[in-house]
């Protein structure tokens, strides 16, 4: 059941992506399915109301009337367009996710009545209908071994950061939650799936040169090559893991899908 409005993810009218920040929520004839609910539990860091309909406007002013809400471990939502005078919290106040804070509106920068629906993370913009219906995950980690610095440092999910070191031969993965396996070189064979670092997905002192992560994108760092594209799904076809197989693998980078 989608969080912020009844039936949200099948209401979704523009996506995110291709510069859109968030994504939007279409208006419903019934006045009941166009209440806007906080997320989950929460503290609210902005509220605006008042504003009307301002087509044209730029930055803050094109949200119209707004709530933003942090939700601590780095997560933080916005709800905008909301109708005038309906905003129902102030900066300050705890909410939870039963808690009402507008209605669907066409305030600000709009072409029509609809919900502009945003997630941050770190500060970052990230995909909101992954979250439409479940709650916001703790921040997750990854870290590969490799035979000079052993374990790399961990490193986190959706960061710009990579994991291992240009050079140096990979030959196991730790991947927090999710569904992980990697092809082993010298036994030119897939390894068995691991979870949420009940173990690691490797023979230690063998090279890696293939990768399979369940629920995620994920792209390698080939030894004395570069960076191979972003794989987004787990198949026994070529586009179904991510590497070359004889070709030794030294970096690997994670995204949220």
């Amino acid at each position: 059941m989608s969080r912020i409005v009844k039936d949200s993810e099948k209401r979704i009218t523009q996506s995110f992506g291709n510069n859109h920040t968030g994504i939007d929520i279409g208006w419903r004839a019934d006045e009941n399915q166009n209440r806007v609910f906080a997320h989950s539990s929460g503290t609210v860091i902005v509220a605006v109301d008042g504003k009307n309909e301002n087509r044209g406007s730029s930055g803050m002013e094109s949200y119209g009337n707004y709530v933003d809400i942090d939700h601590g471990n780095g997560f933080r939502t916005r709800y905008a367009h909301l109708r005038k005078n309906t905003v129902s919290v102030k900066a300050g106040d705890k909410v939870t996710g039963d808690t009402q804070i507008g209605i669907i509106g066409e305030s600000g920068n709009v072409t029509g009545r609809h919900l502009h629906f945003e997630v941050f993370h770190n500060n970052k913009r990230v995909n909101p209908a992954t979250y439409l219906d479940k709650e916001f995950e703790s921040i997750l980690k990854y870290q590969v071994h490799d035979g000079v610095y052993k374990w790399n440092p961990n490193v986190t999910v959706g960061s710009s950061e990579y994991a291992g070191n240009f050079g140096i031969a990979i030959d196991a993965l730790f991947v927090d939650r999710y569904r992980t396996r990697v092809h082993d070189m010298k036994k030119n064979t897939w390894l068995p799936w691991v979870e949420n670092r009940n173990d690691y997905a490797g023979n230690l002192g063998n090279p890696i040169d293939g990768v399979q992560i369940e629920g995620v994108a994920y792209r390698v760092h080939l030894k004395n090559g570069g960076w191979l594209s972003w794989i987004n799904r787990v198949d026994n076809t070529p586009n179904g893991y991510a590497g070359i197989y004889g070709r030794e693998i030294d970096a690997i980078q994670i995204k949220p899908l």
